[in-house]
């Protein structure tokens, strides 16, 4: 299991920084529009940290990708399948078990593999760990960094 650390600098009202840095060094950076981009890095964040998984966003990059890679897998298409709808959900109050329930269902429709991992205990943990990640970014002073680690 190796660390990622990721970094998100809040340059002004707009924009943001968004640095990646590898156990062996290497980094991935990239400059971003917040209002656009942010939100979405964040719920993959919270998703793949509560499931605790390695091959979705965070876990590739940890492993040598870089952000706009494209993410081969079934365990990073399973995170998609999730953190869309999940990003999308955020408008309205969220009731996790149903969440799971329709989304299960849907997945199941397409003709997807619905991931174990999927449940609503994970969501609910997600959902926590979103807004914590939401209250530290909005507590972050322009020029200021924060500073996340996600273990791969």
């Amino acid at each position: 299991m190796s660390t990622l650390i990721v970094r998100f600098t809040r340059l002004n009202p707009t924009h943001h920084l968004f640095e990646a840095i590898r156990a062996d060094g290497t980094r991935d950076e990239r400059e971003f529009e917040t209002r656009s981009i942010l939100l979405h890095d964040f719920v993959h964040f919270a998703v793949e940290s509560e499931a605790k998984l390695r091959g979705g966003f965070y876990g590739t990059i940890a492993d040598g990708m870089g952000y706009d890679a494209a993410r081969p897998g079934s365990e990073a298409a399973q995170v998609e399948y999730v953190v869309g709808p999940l990003q999308g959900a955020l408008k309205s109050e969220i009731d996790p078990e149903a969440f799971v329930a329709r989304l299960r269902s849907v997945q199941s429709s397409m003709g997807h593999d619905v991931p174990t991992w999927l449940t609503a205990e994970m969501i609910r943990g997600a959902l926590e760990r979103l807004r914590q990640l939401q209250g530290q970014w909005k507590a972050t002073p322009f020029g200021r960094t924060m500073e996340l680690r996600f273990e791969a």
